[in-house]
């Protein structure tokens, strides 16, 4: 355990970073994040805090530089007049840059608010104008351009900072700066006035706000949802009980996702200052060789991601030599039959483990090492439904990729599979090991969760944070299914139910899901809320829009018809369309996540035509059987 010296001589032993003595036990320590960079930097200076992809190798930020840019943001930004308990929002990719800015917003005292750098201009204007941001830092001259657009609709904002360029066509009345000036601001006010920053800290209070993060508005309007020190501090306790060895020991992860999102923020942002985690941002596009060039010990990312990497591999796989692909058919039975004792919970007998023992080492663990996942032993999927086929065949490879829940209103993890290795698909786990992260649920079967890592309220909307609430527990909105055994099953959102004009109540996610397991289908609108029967919307992949029309439409119902034959009769799908165009960004939230109500607004005329058309082949057949 490492003590920061100065505070044990006052008496009070500190660890740093604060999770390194372990997850058992762990109480909130009365510092803010803000202070405990500044504290990694006195006791472990030359220590990495994290690392930029250069576009070949990772660029590592030692814990002293980490704080000194801080400190350096942190004044520039008072120099600019934010003060205490301003909101300052960000828009940019996940890069250092963005860590380190909220880390001076924070040291300033004020709060970060994350914009996702892929909002429309009107999305922009909402979320500053909500969130009352006097100063907002962008990542590119696209960025500035949608500010730009409607700065002078935000008579608040008095300050953009771009970490590429100048800004421009800003109204007179919005200052303009690089983030590179920022901090040549900072450092010249910190030289004349060498005590303010200390100041600053010391002012600082675990139950002040943290952050603001946005919720995606998949059920409407996004709301600010504000997470203090405190929280958060349990929010990567969570994290850490996931990867125990990193509050311990080096471990190395990649961040190419938007850290506007709460779980990216968690693990890229907050995490590491707790634990032990060295992070390496990159671009999207760099994520590729940016994995094989770190190699993480572990991830967690939404199912997508995952599934883009099983198809990366997959294709290396095809274009290897003939010798390792005939390996690869034999190592597959050897971990098909260890998949099924693991199905049925038997032991794995000594003989077939030293086979797949062999068949890792010698083919599974060199396939993975083709997308960078060779040294990983397990990692996590959230924020979406993991197909069966995706975790299976992961978990085949000898990488135990499992499951688990959380919300932007819980930000850490309140459900896992954290008690068993290679879990089957289906469910997202049972409550954390820790006797203060609890659930229940309601008499309607919503998931309500309890624990010191819930948010505090929603910014500036005292009557949603009222209806969050349920007592001392947070309602997640989410239907579940609770087993004896404590393993939770996720079977809708409780404002996604469809109810059929015949008054059945019908989850549509369980079947969407089921759904984009075909190659054909990359999304699945399920419709039918005041209908008589359910009918389908269907987005095809890359593969399904390469055939012909008759092609696509025959495999599409081939799909539906065996999709059918497993479903009661009162789920089945009567009927499909291919809507003319894709899902635009009204319809999907910042994550991807679908607008149902939007969809079927924009595609109101596809839904109608499928019902009447329906309707007019029943009556159609009805002829026939009468004739």
């Amino acid at each position: 355990m490492v003590t920061d010296p100065a505070s044990t001589a006052a008496g009070h032993e500190r660890r740093v970073p604060v999770l390194s003595g372990g997850a058992a036990g762990f109480e909130a320590v009365e510092r803010t994040f803000a202070q405990m960079v500044q504290d990694r930097a006195e006791v472990e200076p030359g220590a990495v805090a994290f690392c930029q992809w250069d576009g070949t190798r990772p660029i590592p930020t030692t814990w002293a530089q980490y704080a000194s840019a801080v400190r350096e943001v942190a004044l520039g930004l008072v120099v600019l007049g934010i003060a205490p308990g301003n909101r300052v929002a960000i828009m940019a990719p996940g890069r250092t840059e963005w860590v380190v800015t909220a880390l001076g917003i924070l040291s300033a005292g004020a709060i970060p608010v994350g914009v996702y750098p892929t909002s429309s201009a009107a999305e922009v204007r909402a979320l500053v104008e909500h969130s009352e941001a006097v100063a907002l830092v962008v990542g590119s001259d696209a960025d500035v351009e949608k500010v730009a657009a409607v700065a002078p609709e935000l008579p608040a904002l008095g300050a953009v900072i771009s970490f590429d360029g100048v800004p421009s066509g800003l109204p007179a009345t919005v200052v303009s700066t690089t983030w590179a000036d920022l901090r040549e601001t900072g450092r010249a006010h910190d030289a004349a006035n060498p005590a303010l920053f200390g100041e600053l800290l010391d002012v600082g209070h675990i139950d002040q706000p943290a952050a603001l993060f946005y919720t995606s508005g998949s059920t409407g309007a996004p709301k600010g949802v504000t997470h203090t020190h405190r929280t958060l501090q349990y929010s990567v306790l969570g994290g850490g009980l996931l990867y125990p060895a990193s509050l311990s020991s080096r471990h190395d992860s990649i961040a190419f996702l938007g850290l506007s999102h709460v779980s990216p923020a968690l693990s890229g942002v907050f995490g590491p200052i707790m634990t032990r985690a060295v992070v390496t941002f990159c671009r999207l596009d760099q994520y590729a060789e940016a994995l094989r060039g770190v190699r993480p010990m572990g991830a967690v990312w939404p199912p997508r991601l995952h599934e883009w990497l099983l198809s990366d591999a997959l294709t290396a796989l095809k274009e290897s030599p003939a010798p390792f692909r005939e390996a690869y058919e034999s190592a597959m039975v050897t971990a098909r039959e260890v998949a099924a004792a693991r199905g049925r919970g038997d032991a794995v007998p000594a003989e077939l483990q030293a086979r797949y023992d062999h068949a890792l080492e010698h083919v599974f663990l060199p396939l993975r090492a083709k997308v960078g996942l060779d040294r990983a032993e397990v990692a996590w999927t959230a924020s979406g439904a993991m197909t069966a086929e995706v975790q299976t065949l992961w978990q085949m490879w000898g990488l135990d990729l499992r499951e688990l829940y959380g919300t932007t209103e819980t930000c850490g993890w309140v459900l896992a599979q954290w008690d068993r290795s290679f879990p089957p698909p289906g469910t997202v786990g049972k409550a954390m090991p820790d006797p203060r992260f609890a659930i229940t649920t309601s008499s309607e079967g919503e998931l309500l969760v309890k624990g010191p890592l819930l948010f505090r309220d929603y910014w500036n909307n005292p009557e949603a944070t009222a209806e969050a609430w349920d007592g001392e527990w947070y309602r997640t909105g989410d239907l579940v299914e609770i087993d004896a055994s404590g393993e939770v099953k996720l079977i809708g959102r409780a404002k996604d139910i469809i109810i059929t004009s015949g008054g059945k109540t019908i989850s549509p996610q369980p079947i969407e899901v089921r759904l984009k397991a075909s190659p054909l289908v990359e999304e699945a609108v399920v419709v039918g809320d005041g209908r008589k029967y359910l009918t389908v919307l269907l987005w095809p992949t890359g593969k399904g829009r390469g055939l012909d029309a008759d092609e696509l439409r025959d495999g599409l119902r081939a799909w539906i018809e065996e999709l059918n034959a497993d479903l009661a009769r009162p789920l089945q799908l009567k009927d499909f369309r291919v809507p003319p165009r894709a899902l635009s960004a009204g319809e999907l939230t910042a994550k991807g996540t679908i607008r149902r109500a939007a969809v079927l607004t924009s595609f109101s005329a596809v839904v109608d035509e499928m019902y009447s058309a329906a309707e007019h082949d029943e009556f159609a057949l009805q002829a026939r059987l009468q004739s």
